[in-house]
């Protein structure tokens, strides 16, 4: 195994039964069986990831590696883009997680579109964890660590993750945060308590996914001319040369469809195109979070998000203690990603509103504390 990267493995279903005796089964049945067994030995796909000193090692079916990034970009591409949360679970052995199943966790987004869980979610939290390995059907595994999902570039772990971790996982479990990109690849970074390890994992749709809908909307060809009389050419000639017009008839017909013609021709001449429709304008996120950093607050927003690239000026509205203090912001500290507002407050209220091309209005709430 070449240390620092991933890999692909498989792990078959073990040694096969004797197959039946063909002097007491029926030739069909045996075939059928045959079939089913072949089925139930197709191997496991495993994806195994190592970091770079060789310590730490994850392997983890591929179809539930698939599970967790699909249902994080699904949530990443919602109307508005929404961070995911979930607990790993498996068995760990010798600096080695074996991840046999996840389980989302519970997050309603009462705090803003970000995984930021409120007071009751939290103290909810423990007992969560203590009951899924019974959930999931496997008494005998344990918790292995966690994950969040970003949705969009840049991620950082947030003050309130690393205390989540700190408080409801071991200092050895895993937390993987993941960067959720416009395509539905997962960029991961694989950390053992707040420690980042290297290398970082990319995860990408597979192949199914990304082909899945095409093939649901195929068109089949349509059969061909000869398909519909099998039987002997010359009585469909016949009847062609029946269906014609002869005589006097032909000129009138001509002239009559010529007629139709030019009339269809003018009428849709006359009549102008219908307007394109209006352009829908894309729902936006401003990824606004809070961080308590000692006695200071350090509000953050993700400056490479698409819709800012174009903002001329933003409105900062916080609400500390019930005193409200705006602050305004010019292009630069747009781009700097980040305030900080001084205060020993066990809770704040931000909303940043930012004035787009064209005087469109976007803007976003978060509470810290609640």
């Amino acid at each position: 195994m070449q240390k620092g990267g991933v890999h692909w493995e498989s792990r078959g279903a073990g040694t096969p039964p004797r197959a039946p005796d063909a002097a007491k089964v029926r030739r069909e049945m045996t075939s059928r069986n045959a079939g089913a067994k072949a089925a139930a030995e197709a191997p496991e796909r495993l994806v195994t990831w190592e970091s770079g000193d060789g310590e730490c090692r994850i392997v983890c079916p591929a179809a539930l590696l698939e599970s967790i990034r699909r249902e994080s970009a699904m949530a990443a591409k919602g109307p508005v883009p929404l961070g995911s949360g979930g607990a790993l679970l498996g068995e760990y052995s010798g600096g080695t997680h074996r991840v046999r199943s996840w389980h989302p966790i519970p997050c309603r987004h009462q705090r803003g579109p970000s995984f930021l869980l409120t007071k009751d979610e939290v103290a909810g939290l423990r007992d969560f964890l203590s009951q899924l390995p019974e959930l999931t059907g496997r008494s005998e595994d344990q918790i292995l660590g966690w994950f969040v999902a970003h949705p969009h570039a840049g991620a950082v772990l947030r003050d309130d993750e690393i205390s989540l971790h700190q408080r409801f996982f071991r200092s050895n479990d895993l937390f993987l945060l993941m960067e959720m990109l416009a395509d539905g690849t997962a960029e991961v970074t694989v950390h053992r308590g707040a420690q980042p390890l290297a290398p970082r994992w990319r995860i990408v749709p597979s192949p199914a996914a990304r082909s899945g809908p095409a093939r649901a909307g195929e068109a089949h060809p349509p059969p061909e001319a000869g398909a519909a009389g099998k039987g002997s050419g010359k009585p469909r000639q016949k009847a062609q040369r029946q269906a014609r017009p002869a005589g006097p008839l032909a000129p009138a017909m001509i002239v009559l469809a010529a007629a139709l013609a030019g009339a269809a021709w003018l009428h849709f001449r006359r009549e102008p195109p219908p307007p394109p429709p209006a352009p829908v304008q894309p729902i936006s996120t401003l990824s606004l979070r809070i961080d308590r950093q000692g006695q200071a607050f350090t509000i953050r927003w993700n400056p490479l998000e698409p819709t800012l690239a174009t903002a001329g000026r933003a409105r900062l509205r916080i609400i500390d203690r019930g005193v409200v203090t705006v602050r305004e912001l010019d292009s630069a500290s747009i781009r700097s990603g980040s305030i900080i507002h001084n205060s020993s407050s066990p809770a704040l209220e931000v909303e940043l509103a930012v004035e787009l091309s064209g005087g469109r209005m976007v803007s976003e709430r978060v509470i810290y504390g609640q």
